[in-house]
């Protein structure tokens, strides 16, 4: 049986038999490893390398899968201009990062009567987060239970 074989620096070494590959592969320390099976290629790699590159290209991959958090900012009705004008530049920032961003208002007490201000008020720090294309909203502000919620995601 005749088998394509692959040096450790990934040259092909030729069309050999499978005992001339384990042959060839004892002589140099390492092990005969399968990459294809529908074209019996075979390649002689360190297997102990082979396993710790493995797990770190796993590693790199959860850690790609775990940047895709939701940033949250919070603020209450009765927040000064200033201050608001610091957490838009903070939602600027996350959206710049590309990670997607939730905007909450909070009522609590009388405020809880004053729902269409703060709608209002939401619907200008919205347009003031998403100025210049940076970012889009998801739907428009709603009321969910005692808070005014927008997710914005950021522009593609």
């Amino acid at each position: 049986m005749s088998i394509m074989l692959v040096g450790e620096d990934g040259n092909k070494i030729g069309d050999v038999t499978l005992e001339e590959a384990r042959k060839i592969a004892a002589s140099t320390g390492k092990s005969l490893v399968l990459v294809s099976a529908k074209n019996n290629v075979y390649r002689i790699v360190d297997e102990g390398k082979l396993k710790y590159e493995q797990r770190q290209k796993e590693r790199n991959q959860r850690a790609q899968r775990r940047t895709h958090k939701v940033k949250e900012i919070k603020l209450r009705m009765s927040t000064d201009k200033h201050d608001v004008d610091i957490k838009v530049a903070h939602a600027r920032g996350f959206l710049e990062k590309g990670l997607k961003t939730k905007i909450t208002m909070q009522f609590k007490g009388r405020e809880q009567s004053f729902h269409e201000l703060g709608f209002e008020k939401m619907k200008a720090i919205v347009i003031a987060a998403c100025d210049g294309g940076l970012a889009t909203a998801d739907k428009a502000p709603m009321l969910e239970g005692r808070n005014i919620v927008v997710f914005l995601n950021p522009a593609k």
